[in-house]
């Protein structure tokens, strides 16, 4: 009975290691859409970014990498957000060669969303991005 206890939890330590993909990053993995993006500059009102045009849509694989896009208001050229993803506990970051608040910007996971909320030069920047 002994061996048999052993032989299984062995077996088991050697599953797990195989296994490349983190399941905090697999829980957290998917396509997100902007659902709500304000900015707010110091005594100013919030100005709804989608609203005027802007969008921003990431898809965060499981192996810890990112795609998507960012277009800001008026037409101005969408930005590539490509580059790599990480969580620790809650949090999770980006690391991208665009230089643009969402590489700055830590996200909180808060179920199927990540909330970002950070104040850049004076601009307050408050994004909720929502899993498809």
């Amino acid at each position: 009975m002994g061996r048999l206890v052993l032989t299984a939890i062995l077996l088991g330590a050697a599953v797990a290691c195989s296994d490349s993909t983190d399941p905090g990053m697999t829980a957290v993995a998917g396509s997100y859409e902007a659902t709500s993006f304000t900015t707010t500059t110091t005594g100013g009102t919030p100005n709804d970014e989608l609203a005027d045009g802007a969008s921003l849509a990431l898809v965060l694989n499981a192996n810890g990498t990112v795609t998507g896009s960012l277009v800001a208001p008026f037409g101005s050229p969408s930005m590539d957000m490509a580059g790599t993803w990480s969580r620790s506990g809650n949090t999770v970051s980006f690391s991208q060669a665009a230089d643009t608040f969402v590489r700055d910007m830590d996200f909180t996971v808060a179920g199927t969303t990540l909330v970002g909320d950070d104040t850049f030069g004076g601009t307050r920047i408050q994004v909720t991005l929502t899993r498809e």
